[in-house]
C-alpha cells in the first residue's frame, strides 16, 4: 500500500488533461442522465449531522475498515486472505497504470479550474470536520478514476459475503458499500462514473486472480482444494 500511494503520488499533474477529461464524463453522465451528484450534495449539505457523518466515513470508513477486515480473514483463512490481498494488488496496478496515463479531476476541484458546477469540498475544505491528512509524496488529486475509496470498499464488501454465512454480517457487508458510495458522492470526492469504474477494476481483479489461482489448483493438496471452492 506504500508503494502503490507513492507510485501514485509522484505522478507530476497534468491538470488540463485532468479536468479536460473529467468534463467528458461530466458530459457522459448528462448524455446518460446520470449526473445528479450536485443535487445528492445539495440535498444534504444543510443537514450538518449527514455532513458530519459523510465526512467521517470518507476519511476513516476506509482504509481502517479494509485493515480490520484483512486481520479478521487473516486468522480466519489464510489461503483466502491472500487471494483477496492479490486482487487488492492487481486492481492497484490497474489504477496506478490509469492514474499516469488518464488522471482525471475530481468534482470538488473543478470549480478550482473555472468549471463549477455547484459541487462543495467538504472534506478537504476549510469547513471540514474531519482531520483527512495525506503526507504530501503520497497525495494525488488528479487521480479520481477509478474511485478505489469506493473500489476497495466492494472488494470488501465481496470478501465479507464469500466467508460468511451469516446473513446479519452480509447485510452489514453490502450497508458499507451503500454508504460508501453515498458518502462519497455527497462529499463532492468521486462522479458515479469514478466509483462504477473502480468496481469494475474490482470485480475484473477477482475474475483475473480466480483464474490464476484456477491454473493452480492441481497442485493443492485436496483439503486445500475444497476450501478454495467458493
Amino acid at each position: 500500500m506504500i508503494v502503490y500511494f507513492y507510485v501514485r503520488g509522484v505522478r507530476p499533474d497534468d491538470v488540463d488533461g485532468a479536468v479536460a477529461r473529467s468534463l467528458h464524463l461530466v458530459r457522459l453522465e448528462q448524455q446518460l442522465g446520470l449526473f445528479h451528484e450536485v443535487r445528492w450534495q445539495a440535498a444534504f449539505l444543510e443537514n450538518d449531522l449527514a455532513m458530519a457523518i459523510a465526512n467521517w466515513v470518507y476519511a476513516w470508513g476506509h482504509y481502517p475498515v479494509m485493515l480490520a477486515i484483512g486481520l479478521w480473514l487473516l486468522l480466519k483463512d489464510p489461503i483466502r486472505f491472500r487471494f483477496v490481498r492479490n486482487v487488492l494488488v492487481v486492481s492497484a496496478l490497474v489504477g496506478i497504470a490509469t492514474y499516469w496515463l488518464l488522471p482525471a479531476a475530481p468534482p470538488r476541484l473543478m470549480a478550482v479550474h473555472g468549471y463549477d458546477f455547484g459541487f462543495v469540498d467538504t472534506v478537504h475544505g476549510a469547513a471540514s470536520n474531519v482531520n483527512y491528512f495525506q503526507p504530501g509524496p503520497f497525495v494525488n488529486d488528479y487521480a479520481a478514476l477509478p474511485s478505489f475509496h469506493f473500489g476497495w470498499i466492494l472488494l470488501s464488501t465481496m470478501a465479507i459475503w464469500v466467508n460468511t454465512r451469516s446473513r446479519a454480517l452480509r447485510t452489514i457487508a453490502v450497508a458499507m458499500s451503500a454508504v460508501m458510495w453515498w458518502a462519497v458522492t455527497v462529499t463532492g470526492n468521486h462522479y458515479f462514473f469514478d466509483m462504477i469504474m473502480g468496481g469494475v477494476v474490482v470485480v475484473l481483479s477477482w475474475w483475473f486472480v480466480r483464474w490464476l489461482g484456477d491454473v493452480r489448483l492441481r497442485e493443492l493438496p485436496a483439503a486445500a482444494l475444497r476450501r478454495l471452492r467458493w
